[in-house]
């Protein structure tokens, strides 16, 4: 996002020169892009900057009695610091805050967000668990990579409960334990789980690059409830 606060200013202050082209010359635009640039020189001190370029472009300026370049130092300095000053804010993390506004919109309240990434190792100790419950009952044919599976792991212990195996977990825990699970499917890289108590819902998502890749999940949000309907707990 800095890049495009730069392009602005640097727009603005070629544009706060238009009034004066008539009058200008190639070596006039040449010193007064350089006089903005020269303000990105600049020194970190403990999180306090010392705008280094600005002070020499200023110092030149009052020697060589070139006053018609103080708006580019001017532009330049106000530009290092809003940049130097404003959170890094990237592209990926606004997209990852527009759908987490997407999903929340769903929920009454929500309690709790934790976001993991790719190779985070809550992927690997929840990829191990399902295969220590495939171990278990070698014969079972439930995926051992199915979001379902994984998000289920990560709820059950997250409420301290003892797992047992594969077919356990999908067929017989939702009855014994009394909670709901659905599994929705927005699109072929994007996977939403749902678990939900009578007290308390788990939503995960899980996501891929490709359509050949395996799932990870990124992000678990812990409701009060869903604000379209209540599902039928068994």
């Amino acid at each position: 996002m800095s890049w495009i606060l730069w392009i602005c200013f640097f727009v603005s202050l070629l544009l706060s020169y238009l009034d004066q082209r008539k009058i200008l010359k190639l070596k006039d635009w040449v010193i007064i892009i350089a006089a903005f640039l020269l303000c990105e020189l600049y020194v970190d001190l403990f999180g306090l900057l010392i705008p280094v370029g600005f002070i020499m472009g200023l110092i030149y300026m009052n020697k060589k009695k070139k006053f018609l370049y103080a708006k580019a130092l001017m532009f330049g300095l106000i530009t290092v610091f809003v940049i130097f000053y404003t959170p890094k804010i990237s592209f990926q993390q606004i997209k990852a805050l527009s759908e987490s506004n997407k999903y929340t919109e769903q929920f009454n309240q929500v309690k709790a967000v934790s976001n993991f990434k790719v190779e985070s190792d809550v992927n690997n100790v929840l990829q191990k668990a399902a295969n220590h419950l495939k171990d278990k009952n070698p014969n079972s044919e439930i995926p051992v990579d199915d979001p379902h599976v994984v998000f289920s792991i990560w709820v059950l212990q997250h409420r301290n409960v003892a797992l047992q195996d594969l077919d356990w977990l999908w067929y017989k825990a939702p009855l014994e334990l009394h909670y709901y699970w659905q599994i929705n499917r927005p699109d072929p890289l994007v996977t939403l789980e749902y678990v939900v108590f009578n007290e308390v819902g788990y939503m995960g998502v899980f996501e891929r690059e490709h359509e050949k890749e395996p799932y990870h999940l990124r992000t678990i949000y812990e409701f009060d409830r869903l604000k379209t309907w209540t599902p039928m707990i068994p």
